[in-house]
């Protein structure tokens, strides 16, 4: 006999002390997801909850159950089938977003893109959104528009607030709580669309087999996680990288050797001015262009299943071909 959950009971499993607490089962964490997502949690159980999760830090088994109850809560995919999906949520400090230059590439070359993001409360990062309006890919202002746009175009942006916008509130509370909470962690395994391929980038190293460990519970069988620039999924071309990787044929980290022998000089803020340069082929910036192709590199090893050689030969071509393809 299944026993009655109660919210109550979560917080108490979770809130103990040292010897007495718990983590959640998959199975509370989504019944927590779904009392959340109708609104039936109150304000001091959700507050309660977050944080004490944050505390001990959340588990794989707790974001699989609360990733699979969004999935579950939200309305079926309309659009076209998605082959990459692309969480996009940290924010650039100081590189320009090199990485939506990847994804446009990719999708023009015939994978489709599902690129989500939001929480863009950090002054003077450059987000996805802002580069997307910048590049003239679509930002869908819903879940159907988003669903709609993606039958004319191979690539989509769609902010959190407009899919999830109880999730968006949540990250939205850092400002009140002065911490971020699981949620900012779930939303990089949320794959909405059910895209094939699922991507994690993040910047504390630590979360890297965190995020690994939920793909595989929760059945993304291509997926790749790396502790990517300033948090995004974009490779640093002048530093070695270890990417974890579940696919069918291989499970495990990846050695990625940097393909700039120098630290490349930081530019003080990110610049939205040379990525359309670099796009448009007015200019040519040797970390930029490595960091574009690299990261399209890493994908195309998933998407196509071939080695990174491989990989990297045909990025090089898809970035050449992509004023074509445009």
């Amino acid at each position: 006999m299944t026993h009655t959950l109660h919210f109550a009971d979560l917080i108490r499993a979770l809130g103990r002390g040292k010897n007495g607490s718990r983590s959640l089962s998959r199975r509370e964490a989504a019944f927590a997801m779904q009392e959340i997502w109708h609104g039936r949690a109150t304000g001091p159980q959700l507050g309660a909850l977050l944080m004490l999760m944050r505390v001990k830090e959340e588990t794989a088994e707790e974001l699989t159950g609360m990733a699979q109850a969004i999935r579950e809560e939200l309305p079926a995919w309309e659009g076209e089938s998605m082959c990459i999906d692309w969480p996009a949520y940290a924010g650039k400090r100081r590189q320009p977003s090199w990485y939506v230059l990847a994804a446009k590439a990719l999708a023009l070359a015939g994978y489709p893109v599902f690129m989500h993001g939001g929480g863009e409360h950090t002054t003077g990062r450059q987000y996805a959104r802002q580069v997307c309006n910048a590049l003239d890919i679509p930002v869908a202002n819903s879940w159907h528009e988003a669903a709609a746009l993606s039958h004319p175009h191979s690539m989509v942006y769609c902010p959190l607030d407009s899919f999830a916008p109880k999730l968006s509130q949540i990250i939205d509370m850092k400002r009140e709580l002065g911490l971020r909470s699981p949620v900012n962690t779930l939303v990089r395994n949320l794959n909405p669309t059910g895209a094939r391929v699922t991507l994690q980038g993040m910047f504390h190293p630590s979360y890297k087999a965190l995020h690994h460990d939920t793909a595989v519970l929760i059945g993304d069988s291509f997926n790749l996680v790396l502790k990517g620039d300033s948090g995004e999924f974009e490779i640093r071309p002048d530093s070695d990288s270890e990417v974890l990787i579940t696919s069918p044929n291989h499970t495990g980290a990846v050695a990625i050797a940097r393909r700039l022998p120098h630290r490349a000089v930081r530019p003080d803020q990110p610049s939205l001015e040379i990525l359309l340069q670099t796009w448009h082929g007015i200019a040519e910036p040797e970390y930029g262009l490595a960091a574009v192709q690299d990261t399209m590199a890493l994908i195309l090893m998933q998407t196509d299943e071939i080695t990174l050689k491989g990989a990297r030969e045909k990025a090089a071509n898809v970035w050449r071909q992509r004023i074509n393809s445009a």
